[in-house]
């Protein structure tokens, strides 16, 4: 049980992660549609890249709390 709960929470963490990522790319592609400040684009593409990083991690995190739970708990 301790593992269904550790894989739902990282779940969790990760699907948050992901639609984040999704929101801050799509608030990249307009500043840049737009043109504006250099500077902000590249913060914008940072931060970006910064939450699609993570979403890489809580990605294998899900995955391999996922794998021992179903191996603990069949």
């Amino acid at each position: 049980m301790f593992w269904t709960i550790i894989w739902f929470i990282v779940n969790m963490l990760f699907v948050a992660s992901a639609i984040t990522y999704l929101f801050m790319h799509r608030s990249y592609t307009e500043a840049k549609r737009q043109m504006e400040d250099a500077r902000h684009i590249a913060r914008l593409n940072l931060r970006r890249k910064l939450v699609g990083a993570f979403s890489i991690v809580w990605f294998a995190a899900m995955v391999t709390s996922f794998i021992i739970n179903m191996r603990l708990n069949g």
